[in-house]
């Protein structure tokens, strides 16, 4: 009962932490969105620089300022990130109520996944009414049922709720840290998360709330294996007990496999390997590894049982016999994957402070070699600079006291080297065993690291760098360390600031092509609606050569967008042959015979391009990854003769399209 408190206020503070995010989060995005800019131009990315400028300037004088207390230490932590975060992303997006890319390319698939449960609570697949869903509903649900409590429609509510998710991600990161770090560090994690997920992972929100908090899980995997290996050998009679963790860790996976399928993957690897690694260390003692293994199973149990939350469902239609095809998504290949990720050595801050982080990894992890180089380096400096032995033996004397600054311990330092190393080579090795399996036309998706890798890298930075200001501080002459200390302070102040104003060149081209998407087809959707009478949307299955359409309503489809957005129980291969087998039929009673005999059930309504008056043309995507082209169109044509029966078909002119809707 003793340990259930300090989990509970725990989780009582994770709580009060995203609560705080989403309010200033959702309170900055409203600011900026209602500025009066001229759209297009580079009015809010100017503001947006100034705006960071001061951001930094006054998060910099409260980190420095010794007599910062901790309650305002956890303000900064929450409401930094997140005014950081939605600020960055409202201006980013400003004249459009689009997110990045609008409509475009996976956000098609999410937007009407959000639809989807802004209409009703039950889980249920995004596109198909009579599939299992594969595509972890988590993130997705949540937004839904938001939206419907505000009573916004669940595509107009993407937007404001993907950049509050942002918001928050730094938020709870820096909570999560603060309980492993000390609190001015955990600050600056929380900040670094923020600007990190915002240059390399924005386009996917939902991911980044669970990226945010995968190094943390890995410390405590570390934590949580050195305190039982220790309880185990009789030596942690001063350790708290290992259960909480054991319970945090599992409650992580779980909560990610409902919202991540990979993250979730390759969290459980790297909480796996820390195990084995601590097995591998402690294998002369049988009773030690029998702890770890337990307490590695007590983890995949608690993980599991969540996870089967979503997932049962599936898996049940899988076991009960349920057809299903092989899922393509790993099919994917873009170029962006076909090399490592080395942030470290972009001409930027964010390189620098990769760079910075490599270094400092290396250094630590291995401090018998690397470590008496750097000890050598300062013991010439202040040779060369003429420092008092004094001054280096009162040097020696803090580091021996118990730290105030932003550092940790030496021991704990070293675990967050090895974690944050770890979780570095562990993606990297992904790469490797993706490169392998390029042999056999799939992949493991390894761009999809490039934010894990970025985020340690930087995280590793933070630690680096103040390390790296405190040595050039200690080994100063007497008469400079305040030259020096500020010398060190508006460097990282500007390079903070060329952090926090950057942005990328792939969110730029997203942000554009949101600004240019198509408006509400009010036409179409205002037909259908008279043409179906009282059935509501999510009563309807459509055949749509607009999939728009079902992110602006909760229609079901015949057809999802793309075979990789397509749940495998969709069985998307043979529903494109259906529908090829739909086109050839020779008159409106033979294609509605073959419709209704289909084993799916057929479309109650059918939106066509019209081209020109013989050709009614529905455009399918056929796959052809791991092609760089991914998809190719093909053209399915009907001819209006196949509709040309008022008592099973009702056909209207809508623009450029054809609305059918079967009687």
């Amino acid at each position: 009962m003793t340990a259930l408190r300090p989990l509970a206020r725990r989780g009582a503070e994770l709580l009060a932490a995203l609560l705080v995010a989403a309010v200033v989060g959702a309170v900055t995005f409203l600011a900026v969105d209602a500025l009066p800019f001229a759209e297009p131009s580079w009015l809010p990315e100017t503001f947006g620089g100034t705006l960071a400028a001061l951001a930094v300037i006054a998060a910099g004088w409260l980190l420095l300022r010794r007599s910062t207390g901790d309650r305002t230490l956890w303000a900064l932590g929450t409401a930094g990130p997140a005014f950081l975060a939605s600020s960055h992303l409202g201006l980013l997006l400003s004249g459009t109520p689009h997110y990045l890319f609008g409509l475009g390319g996976d956000q098609l698939n999410r937007v009407a996944y959000v639809t989807r449960f802004a209409d009703s609570p039950a889980i249920a697949d995004p596109f198909y009414a009579d599939a299992a869903p594969f595509y972890p509903p988590q993130w997705f649900w949540v937004g839904g049922r938001l939206a419907a409590l505000f009573g916004i429609d669940g595509w107009e509510f993407y937007k404001p709720y993907a950049i509050v998710t942002m918001a928050i991600a730094g938020a709870i990161a820096f909570v999560a840290w603060r309980w492993l770090v000390p609190a001015r560090l955990a600050v600056l994690f929380g900040l670094a998360t923020s600007v990190v997920g915002g240059h390399t992972n924005a386009y996917e929100p939902y991911s980044w709330i669970l990226i945010c908090l995968l190094p943390q899980v890995v410390v405590a995997a570390f934590l949580l294996c050195a305190r039982a290996a220790d309880a185990r050998a009789g030596t942690g009679a001063g350790h708290p007990p290992t259960w909480p963790l054991v319970v945090t860790i599992g409650v992580y996976l779980g909560w990610a496999a409902l919202g991540y399928t990979l993250i979730a993957g390759f969290a459980a690897l790297m909480v796996g390997l820390v195990v084995v690694l601590h097995s591998w260390r402690h294998r002369a003692d049988r009773a030690v590894v029998g702890a770890l293994l337990g307490r590695l199973a007590a983890i995949a149990g608690i993980s599991a049982a969540i996870a089967l939350l979503f997932w049962h469902r599936y898996l049940l239609a899988v076991l009960g016999g349920a057809e299903t095809e092989p899922s393509v998504a790993n099919d994917f290949a873009p170029e962006v994957a076909s090399r490592w990720p080395l942030p470290m050595f972009e001409p930027s801050a964010a390189g620098l402070l990769c760079l910075i982080g490599v270094v400092w990894l290396v250094v630590t992890v291995w401090p018998a070699g690397a470590g008496a180089v750097a000890d050598h380096a300062a013991e010439s400096v202040r040779a060369r600079v003429g420092a008092s032995s004094g001054a280096g033996a009162g040097a020696t004397a803090d580091s021996a006291r118990r730290e105030d600054g932003p550092l940790p311990s030496v021991g704990r330092r070293r675990v967050l080297a090895h974690a944050l190393g770890l979780t570095v080579v562990a993606a990297l090795g992904w790469y490797i065993l993706s490169g392998l399996r390029a042999v056999t036309g799939s992949t493991l998706l390894p761009f999809r690291m490039i934010p894990v890798v970025t985020l340690v890298l930087a995280l590793a930075g933070v630690v680096g760098a103040v390390a790296l200001a405190r040595w050039a501080v200690r080994t100063s002459p007497e008469q400079s360390r305040g030259r020096v200390t500020a010398a060190a302070v508006v460097i990282a102040g500007l390079a903070a600031v060329q952090m926090v104003q950057h942005v990328s060149e792939e969110d730029a081209q997203f942000a554009a092509a949101a600004r240019g998407n198509p408006g509400v087809p009010h036409d179409v959707l205002g037909a259908i609606d008279e043409m179906t009478g009282d059935r509501a949307p999510s009563d309807l299955v459509l055949l749509t050569a607009d999939p728009a359409l079902y992110s602006y309503e909760p229609f079901h489809t015949f057809q999802a967008p793309a075979q990789a957005y397509a749940t495998p129980a969709g069985r998307y291969e043979e529903r494109l042959d259906e529908i090829r087998r739909w086109s050839d039929t020779d008159s409106p009673a033979e294609l509605t015979a073959a419709i209704e005999s289909s084993p799916f059930r057929g479309p109650d309504v059918l939106v066509l391009d019209r081209e020109g008056s013989r050709r009614w043309v529905f455009p399918a995507m056929v796959n052809v990854m791991p092609r760089a082209q991914n998809n190719a169109r093909e053209e399915i044509v009907f001819a209006p003769r196949q509709f040309d029966d008022p008592a099973l078909f009702d056909v209207r002119e809508v623009g450029s399209h054809m609305v059918i809707v079967r009687r």
